[in-house]
């Protein structure tokens, strides 16, 4: 959440598409049934919110006895009663109980996509019940605690490197609109049988560092570039599933795929702006089926596949270097097979 904040360099003219007056409405309106929602004063002054964000916005503190929090948010010029300046990191003991932080257009945006219907129509309520349940989720799984971590080149606990090395993805480079680039050895981790080797909570724990990582990396993207990079693209090498189909791991890891997909990622909307899915056999479309179903629909609908290595539609995307050698491309980083 929060990740292109404080960055007052970015060229958004140039980098982002104007949204139609529908749904600047709509987000207006949203934005204000947001703040609208804050918690009561008294829970920021018992948590000493107040003076965590007086100090990191380097103001004097305001006396909010006569006029509550009368703060303006950077971004919009919205000036509202207990409106906060939105940050990218703030500390896990510094929220109030519902997990409630000022967020920026960018954050509330991405979570009316999410429920937006195939005609168009915002279902804001829908929206506005993912956004709350996603910032209680945030507090209660300490989700600030490793967005902290990962800012600050801190390593994760030794049970999220091990289930790193147990289901490999890299960040290759970026694409030609300055989006992050992950691949995945997908079909390596179904034939593994390593989704059995951690506990469900450590999985969900180091999924959750690899989420964040992807708002590290577009923060980083975006401060070196200037451009507001708010996306990810997402190609998952499916090499090994035959193997996973024949010896049937691959229905051991599909409901640890169903948990992550609905416990967490649900947080977690529209950040990946296409899927595609290589090397892809025919015996595995049943497999398939069954993932695309518990997808959101929304995510669902952004997955290409193809049944080898679709050079053609890398370069299309990215440059030769971001393309790892093994896939046709000259990127020579390090992207170890699955333990």
């Amino acid at each position: 959440m929060n990740h292109l904040c404080g960055l007052p360099h970015l060229n958004n003219d140039d980098s982002q598409v104007a949204i139609h007056p529908y749904e600047q409405e709509t987000l207006a309106a949203f934005r204000q049934r947001f703040y609208d929602s804050a918690p009561p004063i008294e829970e920021y002054r018992s948590n000493n919110i107040i003076a965590h964000y007086n100090a990191d916005a380097g103001e004097e503190k305001k006396d909010s006895s006569s006029h509550g929090f009368q703060y303006e948010c950077d971004e919009t010029n919205l000036i509202s009663r207990r409106v906060l300046t939105p940050q990218y990191t703030i500390p896990h003991d510094k929220l109030p109980p519902s997990g409630w932080r000022p967020l920026d257009d960018c954050t509330l945006y991405r979570f009316l996509l999410a429920d937006r219907q195939k005609d168009g129509i915002f279902d804001t309520e829908a929206s506005f019940q993912r956004l709350m349940a996603a910032l209680q989720f945030r507090r209660e799984y300490r989700s600030d605690v490793i967005v902290h971590n990962i800012w600050n080149n801190l390593s994760p606990p030794a049970h999220v490197q091990k289930c790193k090395a147990m289901r490999v993805a890299i960040w290759a480079g970026t694409d030609y609109n300055s989006r992050p680039v992950v691949f995945e050895r997908l079909g390596q981790f179904f034939s593994s049988g390593n989704a059995a080797l951690m506990t469900e909570e450590e999985w969900e724990e180091s999924y959750l560092y690899f989420l964040e990582t992807h708002f590290c990396r577009m923060r980083q993207i975006s401060m070196n570039s200037g451009v507001a990079v708010d996306r990810i693209v997402y190609f998952a090498d499916f090499s090994g599933v035959v193997t996973s189909i024949m010896n049937r791991k691959i229905w051991k890891v599909i409901p640890l795929l169903k948990r992550l997909v609905k416990k967490v990622e649900s947080h977690y909307p529209e950040i990946v702006d296409h899927i595609t899915l290589f090397n892809v056999p025919t015996i595995a479309s049943a497999a398939y089926k069954v993932v695309r179903g518990f997808l959101d629909p929304v995510t669902a609908d952004k997955i290409e596949l193809f049944s080898g290595v679709p050079l053609e539609r890398f370069n299309e995307l990215m440059g030769e270097n971001v393309i790892p050698k093994e896939y046709g491309g000259r990127n020579d980083c390090d992207y170890p097979q699955t333990l």
